[in-house]
């Protein structure tokens, strides 16, 4: 009897978290523009989390092909320049190219 039970609300806890994502489609990420130009200035302030950092670099970017194409430089640059710890997370020589991406993007706002 409680091996049924148990069978039975396993069963309609997946149901219902099926209609669940079906209903109301499952999370993603919608990185703005303006909130990149924030991450990338904290960035090159050295008050950037590594935990945002990580987040950003870590999740594509689906509905901005521009926005992906920076997310990956900025992979790229982590991957020769990171040093993490507090502060600044990359070395001068990735801040200054981070500095340059950010620019870029203010560019291509005017």
């Amino acid at each position: 009897m409680t091996l049924l039970l148990t069978i039975l609300l396993t069963f309609v806890v997946v149901l219902v978290a099926l209609v669940v994502f079906v209903r109301f489609g499952t999370p993603y990420y919608l990185l703005k523009r303006e909130n990149l130009e924030t991450l990338l200035t904290l960035v090159v302030e050295g008050r950037a989390t590594d935990s945002d950092w990580q987040v950003f670099l870590g999740v594509p970017i689906r509905h901005n092909d521009r926005l992906e194409m920076i997310r990956q430089r900025c992979a790229d640059i982590d991957q020769r320049e990171y040093i993490g710890g507090t502060g600044f997370l990359l070395t001068q020589r990735g801040v200054e190219e981070v500095k340059q991406l950010l620019e870029e993007l203010k560019g291509e706002q005017e």
